[in-house]
C-alpha cells in the first residue's frame, strides 16, 4: 500500500457512515497542518475529519483527546470529539489514525495582529487553561528542559551555528547576513554558558501546559468565544516560557521582534490572576526565553538548502531580532516584571 495515500471522498462518506452513523453530504479538503483535513457538512451538522499521517501514533492521539475532554468538562472552550459507534475517540484507518470533531465556526489570527484587547484574551485563556490543568495526571516533561533549556543544549547549538557558518552556499543571496546572525548567536550563546546559573531553571515554577500556546492555536468567533486547539505537544515546563512565547506571537506591536515591555508585563499581570509566578519567573522570564532561542538554525538552515523556503527565512528572521531586543533589555524586562507584578 502507498505510504501516506490520499483518502478519497467515497472512502471518507463509507467510514463517517460506518463507525458513526453520519451521512455527509459534502466532502471539502482544507489544506492546513499536517494531517489531512477535511471539512464534513452533513444532515446532523458539520464536522472535521483529521486523518492523520503514519507518524502520528494511537497514544499521542488519546492523550489529545484525553485532555481535551478534561478541559471541556471544566468550560475551557476546547474542540468538541465525536465518539465513533463503539465509544472511542478515534480509529484507524489504512494504519493511520481518524479522528472527528465538531466544526468550530470562526476565524484565526496570523501572528503578530492582535490589539491591545486580543493580547490581553490571550493572556486570560492561558491563566484558566494552566490553572485548570493542575489537576490534570500523566504529564511529562518529555525531555523539554534538556532540549532547549539546559546548558548541553546551548553547546549544542553552537556547534550546529559554526557548522552552517562553514556550509553557507556561496549564491546564498543572504550569506552574509546568515553570517552575521549566526556570529551574533554563537556569541551570544557563548556569554549565556559563561554567566548564566542555569540551576535557577530548576526553581522556576514548572506547570501542565499547552506546549506550543499560540495566538494560531486559537479560533475566534463574533460572540467573543476562543476556542484552543492542537493539545498534541502538552506536558510539564516553565510556564513563563508559554508565556513570553505566546505573548512574542499575538501582538502586532512585535511584528518588527521589539516587544512591548508594557504590554508584556499587563500580559504577565493578567495570567498571574489564575497563577501566581515566583521571583525566578519574573526575574529571569526574558533570559529563559532567549535562552531557548539562541541556538536554533531553524530557517536558516532551510534556505540555505531551498532558496524557496522565503517563509521559514522570515520566521528565523523574526526570532534573530527577538533575540537581539531580549539581550539588549534582559535586565529591564528583569526589573519591570519583578516589581510590578504582584
Amino acid at each position: 500500500m502507498e505510504k501516506n495515500k490520499k483518502i478519497s471522498e467515497e472512502e471518507i462518506k463509507k467510514i463517517l457512515n460506518d463507525n458513526y452513523d453520519i451521512v455527509a453530504n459534502q466532502v471539502e479538503e482544507i489544506n492546513r497542518g499536517t494531517a489531512d483535513i477535511f471539512k464534513i457538512i452533513a444532515d446532523k451538522g458539520k464536522y472535521i475529519l483529521k486523518y492523520f499521517s503514519e507518524g502520528r501514533t494511537k497514544e499521542s492521539v488519546i492523550k489529545e483527546t484525553n485532555i481535551i475532554d478534561f478541559l471541556n468538562q471544566r468550560n475551557i472552550k476546547v474542540p468538541v470529539y465525536i465518539r465513533t459507534n463503539s465509544g472511542d475517540f478515534y480509529m484507524s484507518y489504512n494504519n493511520r489514525i481518524i479522528v472527528l470533531q465538531e466544526f468550530i465556526e470562526g476565524y484565526t489570527m496570523e501572528n503578530n495582529t492582535g490589539d491591545y484587547k486580543k493580547v490581553i484574551e490571550s493572556a486570560t485563556i492561558l491563566g484558566k487553561m494552566t490553572k485548570a490543568l493542575e489537576d490534570y495526571q500523566g504529564l511529562r516533561e518529555e525531555g523539554i528542559f534538556k532540549k532547549s533549556f539546559s546548558k548541553e543544549s546551548i553547546e549544542n547549538g553552537i556547534i550546529k551555528m559554526k557548522d552552517l557558518q562553514k556550509k553557507l552556499k556561496e549564491d546564498n543571496p543572504y550569506k552574509e547576513e546568515f553570517y552575521n546572525d549566526l556570529k551574533f548567536k554563537i556569541d551570544v550563546a557563548e556569554e549565556l554558558l559563561e554567566k548564566f546559573d542555569f540551576g535557577i531553571i530548576d526553581k522556576m515554577t514548572i506547570k501542565n501546559t499547552h506546549g506550543d500556546y499560540s495566538v494560531q492555536q486559537l479560533i475566534y468567533n463574533d460572540e467573543g468565544e476562543t476556542t484552543v486547539i492542537d493539545f498534541e505537544t502538552a506536558k510539564k515546563m516553565p510556564i513563563i516560557w508559554e508565556i513570553m512565547r505566546s505573548y512574542s506571537y499575538v501582538d502586532k506591536e512585535v511584528v518588527n521582534g521589539e516587544l512591548n515591555i508594557d504590554t508584556l508585563t499587563e500580559y504577565v499581570k493578567e495570567f498571574s490572576k489564575y497563577i501566581k509566578l515566583n521571583k525566578y519567573d519574573l526575574k529571569y522570564a526574558a533570559h529563559l526565553y532567549l535562552i531557548q532561542l539562541i541556538s536554533s538554525t531553524f530557517g536558516y538552515k532551510q534556505f540555505n538548502e531551498d532558496y524557496t523556503k522565503e517563509p521559514l527565512l522570515e520566521f528565523a528572521r523574526f526570532r534573530t531580532k527577538l533575540c537581539k531586543y531580549l539581550y539588549k533589555n534582559l535586565e529591564n524586562i528583569s526589573y519591570r516584571l519583578l516589581y510590578e507584578v504582584k
